[in-house]
Parts: C-alpha cells; sequence; structure tokens
C-alpha cells in the first residue's frame, strides 16, 4: 500500500510536536530528564488526543542515551534498535482482543526477562479497560512490584471501568480533548505543506467536525481531499459531513420562528426527502440554533462560528425574528427530540411533534417557555409594535396577579374542616403541595394516612423513613401552611414505632386471657 493515511503519516514522533497536551509534556520530559521515572503509567482520555504517540515517545525517550529536552534523538543505537518493528523492548498489546488472564500470565511471565538493546523494557496496554477480571487481578501483583528494567503504560479511554487497585498503582494523566483552533492551524498547516487550496472556512468546520479529536479530524480532511477539484469549499466539508445544506437549515429554522407550522411540515418533507436520517437532521438543527444563540448573544460571534459572510448574514436575520429565551427553549425541545430519538419506533413523527411544539410558544406551559413568551411581548410593547390578540391573551394568565381570596368567617372555616372528608383534605393538601413545587413533601404524602378528631389532623407514617421526614417541625409548618383554607388546625404525626408495638401488645394480651381468663390478667398502661 504506498499510500499512507494523514494520522498515520502526520503522527508525531517527539514531545515538541505533540499538540495539545502541554502539561504532561511537561511532566514527562521533567521525569526524563531528571531520572525520576515511575514503574506503572495510565494515560486516558477520549479517543484522538494523543494516548498511544506519547505512549511510544515516553518508550524511545526513556531507553535514548542522547535524548533532546526528553524527546529521542533517533540518531542513537537504542533509537535505531527501537526503530526496528521486530524489536521487542518494546511491546504493545490491544487488550480489546487479548483481554484474557492467561495473556497476562504469558505477560507475567516475560516481563522477568531483561531487555536485549535498551534501558527498560515498556509494555504499552492499549484499551486496557477491556481486561477481564480475573486478567486484572493477573495484573496486579505484577504493576504493584515489577523488575526494575519493566515499564507499564496503560492507555484507556474509560478509566472508570479500571479496578481502584490498579489505578493506585499507576501515575494517572488525563489527555484533554484538543481545541477547535489548535486542530484547524495543523490541518491548514497539513494542507500547505500538501499545496491543496481551501477556503478557511472548510477548514475550521473540519476541525469542528472532529470534536477535539485529531483523529477524527485528519480523517475527514482525508477524505476532502479525495473529492476536491481546485479549492476545497464549505459546501464540500457539509456533504462530506452528511449535513444538510444551510439555505435549507435556515429556511426552516425561519419558518418555526415566524410560527408558520404549515411551511415547517413542508420543510420536514424536504429534509426527509434528502435520505437524511431524522437523529443527523435533528443533530444540524440543533447545532444551527446553537450558532444563532452565538450570533444573538456574543459581539464577537465571526470570531467563534468561523461561517462564510452569507451563512453569518442569513444567522444575523433569523437572530433579528426571536428572543434569547425563544431560542433556548427551542433549542430544548430539539435536545429532547434528539435524546428520544434513540428509543422511537417513529422518529420522523418525533421529529416533526418538536417542530410543531417549537411553532406554536402559545400552547407551551413550560416555565421557559412562558418567560419567552412574556419577554416577546415586552419587546413589542417597548418598539410600539401592535400586539395580536391571541398573542396577548396567551400570555395574560402568567402576569396578572391571583386575586387574594375574600376572608371566610371563622365559624364557616371551622365547619368546613369538621364536615370536610379525609379524601378532600388530603387531596387538596395534595394539590397545593404540588402547585408550590414540594416534590419531596408532596410524594412522600401520598403514603401517609389521614385521620382528624375535632380541629385535630393525624398523620399516620406508613414506614420508618416516612416518619423521619415529616416530624420535622419545617414540614409540619408547611402542611399548616397549605390548608390555610380550613383555618387553624392542629397538625399531630403519629409514632410509627408505637404502633407497631401497640399492636403486637394487644396480640399478646388477647393470647394471655385466653390461656388464663380474663378475669385473672390485668393490663397496666
Amino acid at each position: 500500500m504506498s499510500y499512507l493515511a494523514l494520522y498515520r503519516r502526520y503522527r508525531p514522533t517527539t514531545f515538541d510536536k505533540l499538540i495539545g497536551q502541554d502539561h504532561i509534556v511537561k511532566i514527562l520530559t521533567g521525569q526524563i530528564i531528571n531520572d525520576r521515572l515511575g514503574h506503572a503509567y495510565l494515560f486516558t482520555g477520549t479517543r484522538g488526543t494523543g494516548k498511544t504517540s506519547t505512549a511510544k515517545i515516553f518508550a524511545k525517550a526513556i531507553n535514548c542515551t542522547n535524548n533532546v529536552n526528553g524527546s529521542p534523538c533517533y540518531e542513537c543505537a537504542s533509537c535505531k534498535a527501537l526503530e526496528d518493528p521486530s524489536n521487542i523492548d518494546v511491546i504493545e498489546i490491544d487488550a480489546a482482543s487479548n483481554n484474557g488472564v492467561n495473556e497476562i500470565r504469558e505477560l507475567r511471565e516475560n516481563v522477568q526477562y531483561p531487555p536485549v538493546s535498551c534501558r527498560y523494557k515498556v509494555y504499552i496496554i492499549d484499551e486496557v479497560h477491556m481486561l477481564t477480571g480475573p486478567a486484572f487481578n493477573a495484573l496486579l501483583k505484577t504493576l504493584e512490584e515489577p523488575p526494575k528494567h519493566a515499564i507499564f503504560i496503560l492507555a484507556t479511554t474509560e478509566a472508570h471501568k479500571i479496578p481502584a487497585t490498579i489505578l493506585s498503582r499507576c501515575m494517572r494523566f488525563d489527555f484533554k480533548l484538543i481545541k477547535t483552533e489548535t486542530i484547524a492551524k495543523l490541518i491548514c498547516d497539513i494542507y500547505d505543506e500538501q499545496k491543496i487550496k481551501y477556503e478557511k472556512e472548510a477548514v475550521y468546520a473540519i476541525a469542528k467536525a472532529g470534536e477535539g479529536s485529531i483523529r477524527d479530524a485528519l480523517s475527514i480532511a482525508d477524505t476532502a481531499l479525495s473529492i476536491t477539484e481546485g479549492v476545497l469549499t464549505y459546501n464540500d466539508v457539509n456533504e462530506i459531513l452528511g449535513s444538510v445544506s444551510p439555505e435549507l437549515l435556515y429556511g426552516f429554522i425561519k419558518n418555526v420562528l415566524s410560527s408558520d407550522t404549515g411551511k415547517v411540515l413542508q420543510d420536514v418533507e424536504k429534509l426527509s426527502s434528502l435520505g437524511k436520517s431524522m437523529g443527523v437532521l435533528t443533530k444540524d438543527v440543533v447545532k444551527a440554533l446553537r450558532d444563532l444563540l452565538i450570533v444573538k448573544t456574543c459581539e464577537n460571534a465571526s470570531e467563534i462560528l468561523n461561517l462564510p459572510k452569507h451563512d453569518e448574514d442569513a444567522l444575523k436575520e433569523l437572530a433579528s425574528l426571536t428572543t434569547t429565551e425563544r431560542t433556548l427553549r427551542i433549542i430544548e425541545i430539539f435536545a429532547e427530540a434528539e435524546s428520544g430519538l434513540k428509543y422511537s419506533n417513529a422518529p420522523r413523527v418525533l421529529f416533526e411533534t418538536a417542530s410543531v411544539k417549537a411553532t406554536k410558544p402559545e400552547a407551551d406551559y413550560n416555565i421557559d417557555a412562558l418567560v419567552a413568551r412574556i419577554a416577546e411581548l415586552e419587546s413589542k410593547i417597548k418598539n410600539g409594535v401592535q400586539i395580536d390578540k391571541k398573542v396577548q391573551e396567551s400570555v395574560s394568565t402568567p402576569v396578572v396577579s391571583t386575586p387574594k381570596p375574600e376572608p371566610v368567617h371563622e365559624e364557616t372555616v371551622k365547619q368546613n374542616f369538621n364536615t370536610a372528608t379525609i379524601t378532600e383534605i388530603k387531596g387538596k393538601l395534595l394539590s397545593n403541595l404540588r402547585k408550590s413545587g414540594r416534590e419531596m413533601l408532596w410524594n412522600v404524602m401520598q403514603n401517609v394516612v389521614l385521620e382528624k378528631d375535632g380541629n385535630t389532623l393525624y398523620l399516620v407514617p406508613q414506614s420508618v423513613d416516612d416518619e423521619g421526614i415529616i416530624k420535622r417541625q419545617s414540614y409540619i409548618d408547611l402542611i399548616k401552611e397549605n390548608l390555610t383554607e380550613f383555618g387553624e388546625i392542629n397538625v399531630i404525626v403519629k409514632d410509627f414505632s408505637q404502633k407497631i408495638k401497640s399492636s403486637e401488645i394487644d396480640d399478646a394480651t388477647e393470647k394471655l386471657k385466653k390461656i388464663f381468663g380474663d378475669d385473672i390478667v390485668l393490663i397496666k398502661k
């Protein structure tokens, strides 16, 4: 195979070429220069951030006899020996396919043998979280007290799956996601070297699609080289990524913001006819709305987004049609739809439902939606715009203050409590707790039995845990507060443990009476 993929061709070979992990490079080079090496290292982080590359550079650097600022020189005998693929002093193990206890036992046996041509024998175990439980147990003792000539480097994307006993024996290094600007600069340098012409926005779109992973971004950049004729454009990158064209996407969002349900459903038909999955469409809509939010709220939106001029102008036009609050709510709606699509058997229906819901803020009773509608109404009033009667009615409810209830005569109140049934009292209490947002107390009170005697309400918990909660004075006061329409009432919590104890005593008393007779057994309270 003559062609080598970009991410392999441009894999760093020295620490100074490692991108975006300066905090790790500083520590490792310091250990090499000062000869303060550990016996076990754990490199963890998302894919494509340089874990394996760092491990390979480190393995060569600690064996190099003439390192340059901590990096291998590639000129000494050790560096040249390690360039040979058949060298057995640096061994790479794929734990995903060698995850059994037998493979680790073989490693334990071989680790005792000293290196052939180098100072250290280095074991790089990639995807170490894939090892089985017995395999980790077999590795544990060797990792704790390896021979002086052995160094272990464990690499993983899921450190939480590694046993704590292994983690505690390793120096841990967390690899960060790479900044979009850093990835974009790397791609520009590669394209310049390859003499490829490109638009700046196209390179930035590739870098953003990498989502912090250099390998992912370089794979997309490699694909772009195959389809480019002349200049690599922003539209070329969108085609590679399978994204919806910005024109269709912004047209769809404009119809959503204009509350034109008919056109929105027509747009959904157009978008789905492109052959894109509903998951991709939803993801693209969320990204576009995120860009819209940045344009709406940030002064330096151009620097953050790096979009073509016509796309930026289209977003500014959309920003003039909406408020920040409504944009946030629409993002929420589509984000919820994106999550639900993973489990839906009717993805298009779910996407259409979210789209229609986003067009009808007057029918959305979410608190954020209400705030958005009020903000929109205030904006229209401020700008002197004629308010549509339907819109005015839709927001009138949350902003009108609730009138104070008329005072009720004390005798009538007492009579109401005395004549009210337990079901009515409990229903009113649960309703008021739910409206006031007291979800925890509302949940507990559903299992509590109510009893009343005169002007006193007794709470009978059905478990020790419930008793501990509702016995708090703050909760008793809350219950009284939510039953004020019944007047001044006493609230007493019965002891659950005493209830059990009393029932046991009654059972024992009956048994004694049957044995000795009622005239002999005397119960003292």
